[in-house]
């Protein structure tokens, strides 16, 4: 019985599997620049980026003075660089940290970036932002997924967009 069981098993199996489909290779294209393997920017160079890219300016050294009553209690030298630089570098893993850089900067009021209301075309708009962060147009299918977002969810919107792009392993690689 057990080997009627096995025999017919094998028999369904072999007729099951009969047909048999070949698809031509499909690219998309080059993965990453192709041989090149990404490697991560600095803290710094992460930094001057997105300052660059989002405030349009360089971090700043300034003091900063702390006054009670008019009178001056202390006065401490600030380097943004060299002190979010610290930041970064003084954890495992600076990414979490470089986000929240980002989203701190967006949420700010030194960087304006429009209500989602405020734009009249998302498709144009995603695709300033790669042009204008990345150097380089969406491709299709960063089009569609980024546009499809924007219209399903009413949380993503212009900062949502702008983060995303900035926390891509393409921006933190450049």
């Amino acid at each position: 019985m057990t080997r009627f069981v096995l025999l017919l098993a094998l028999l369904l199996a072999a007729t099951a599997c009969a047909t048999t489909y070949d698809y031509d290779p499909a690219t998309i294209g080059d993965p990453e620049g192709g041989d090149r393997a990404p490697r991560s920017k600095t803290s710094s160079q992460f930094l001057r980026d997105v300052y660059a890219d989002l405030l349009g300016r360089t971090p700043e050294t300034y003091d900063f003075t702390l006054k009670i009553n008019g009178v001056t209690q202390f006065t401490l030298p600030i380097d943004e660089q060299t002190e979010l630089v610290n930041v970064l570098d003084g954890i495992g893993d600076a990414l979490p940290m470089r986000n929240l850089i980002v989203n701190g900067l967006l949420h700010g009021t030194a960087v304006t970036v429009p209500d989602k209301a405020g734009v009249p075309d998302a498709r144009a708009y995603i695709g300033q932002q790669f042009t204008r962060l990345l150097g380089r147009e969406p491709n299709v299918y960063e089009l569609a997924g980024f546009a499809d977002a924007w219209a399903r969810d009413p949380a993503v919107g212009p900062r949502t967009i702008i983060r995303a792009i900035v926390g891509s392993r393409e921006y933190q690689s450049q």
